[in-house]
């Protein structure tokens, strides 16, 4: 029988628990680690259309990262999977809001959960349920959080600068303006479902709206490029901000992105 000298089995108990402890701690990855990892996860995606969120990224604030480009795919592998995810929720409520008879205890929850009255139509309601191009939300969480380096999203988890005047909800103040604070959340998550819920009810962008359900009637899969223009009352700048939408979308080959498919595993 073959005996296995004690300091090797030592090594080998080792090396087993540094592995798993690793597989369970992601910030115990190096930053090659999560860098590989992440060009992984984005280059999956844009072969096979589908993206899957890896554990290994789970850091809750963006590492600090000098390399730019290094932090642009650790910031896109974390943020394309909580998108596609989020968008493949609204589908589901989309489909819900297609199904179920008008009046109903669940018809008049989406209503309200998409700030409609109730009894509105489901014309009014399916207007407001459905996805937003995962290129555009990629390229206005980059444009608005730096890439994930501002102030609000390394301590609030706002990543999209959602202004609010309503002191009741949880807000960061900015450092040179008054009037109104930013919206913190505890998760990226939230900071992603907020966002978009934004887009699909308010009132200044019933135009993107719009714009997207004619491309529905048309059997085409709305892209962040098309929806773009739609968003200028997103910032002040107005249209430079389109621009500047559609610049990183371009420059990040975001539009590689939309429709793409959100996997468990």
């Amino acid at each position: 029988m073959v005996r296995i000298a004690p300091l090797l089995v030592l090594v080998l108990v080792l090396t087993t628990i540094i592995l798993s402890w690793k597989a369970f701690h992601p910030a115990a990855l190096t930053l090659a680690d999560q860098v590989e990892i992440a060009t992984s996860v984005l280059k999956r995606a844009r072969t096979d259309r589908s993206v899957v969120y890896d554990p290994a990224l789970n850091w809750s604030i963006l590492p600090k990262v000098k390399n730019s480009r290094q932090r642009k795919v650790l910031f896109l592998a974390k943020f394309l999977p909580l998108i596609a995810e989020q968008n493949e929720r609204i589908l589901l409520q989309r489909h819900t809001a297609e199904t179920v008879p008008m009046g109903s205890a669940e018809y008049n929850a989406l209503t309200n959960s998409y700030r409609l009255n109730s009894g509105a139509s489901r014309k009014a309601l399916l207007d407001r349920v459905d996805r937003i191009p995962e290129s555009l939300a990629l390229a206005q969480a980059a444009i608005e959080s730096g890439w994930g380096t501002s102030r609000f999203a390394q301590l609030g988890h706002a990543y999209f600068g959602e202004r609010t005047y309503d002191k009741s909800i949880p807000g960061m103040a900015p450092l040179k303006a008054k009037g109104f604070t930013v919206k913190k959340f505890n998760s990226t998550a939230a900071s992603i479902r907020s966002f978009m819920l934004t887009i699909n009810s308010h009132r200044a962008y019933k135009g993107f709206r719009r714009q997207r359900a004619k491309l529905r009637l048309q059997n085409r899969l709305a892209s962040g490029q098309e929806l773009a223009p739609y968003l200028q009352a997103y910032s002040e700048i107005g249209s430079a901000y389109t621009d500047r939408i559609l610049i990183t979308i371009k420059a990040n080959r975001l539009d590689d992105f939309d429709g793409i498919q959100h996997v468990d595993h």
